[in-house]
């Protein structure tokens, strides 16, 4: 597959000129924003294939890591990762069953379950971290801090208005 910045540009000139108030800027930049994001998924998977997970599962694990006592509340999980209930389910069942998780009953609120990072979970990250950081940093080699900083405030602000 092959995605042309300038064919993209003329064929939205083209909906510009035949459809009224039609904004290219708008709707460039959404296209953009499509392409990168499924690109840089793609890149991410690519390096976790290897480990035989993909993305979903490798930012649950990260969640875990940097949460405190490496524990979390399934519900928690889903909200940080923007996912359903269902989805963070999936997920939590593919952890426990690999080992890097396991779930014990919240002992606060013995209506909860928590899930809590194992040793071998903590591992695993250890072992994966150095070549997602290494494949992810080629990707982004050559942004500054301005550039980051720019395009978290420009993406902060869409999503704003989008409602998160």
């Amino acid at each position: 597959m092959s995605f042309s910045q300038i064919e993209l540009m003329n064929a939205l000139h083209l909906l510009s000129e035949r459809l009224p108030d039609f904004s290219e800027q708008q709707a460039q930049s959404n296209r953009l924003l499509r392409v990168v994001t499924e690109r840089l998924s793609s890149h991410l998977n690519e390096g976790l294939k290897e480990f035989g997970i993909n993305e979903n599962l490798w930012f649950a694990m990260l969640a875990l890591y940097v949460s405190p006592n490496s524990e979390i509340l399934p519900s928690r999980l889903s909200d940080l990762m923007d996912l359903t209930r269902t989805s963070a389910t999936r997920l939590s069942d593919e952890m426990v069953e690999h080992g890097w998780v396991e779930r014990h009953i919240n002992q606060q609120d013995r209506r909860q379950i928590v899930l809590k990072l194992t040793a071998e979970g903590e591992a695993f990250i250890q072992k994966v971290w150095p070549k997602i950081a290494s494949k992810s940093g080629a990707a982004w080699e050559d942004f500054t801090n301005d550039d980051y900083a720019q395009l978290q405030h420009l993406l902060s602000k869409l999503l704003a208005r989008l409602g998160g």
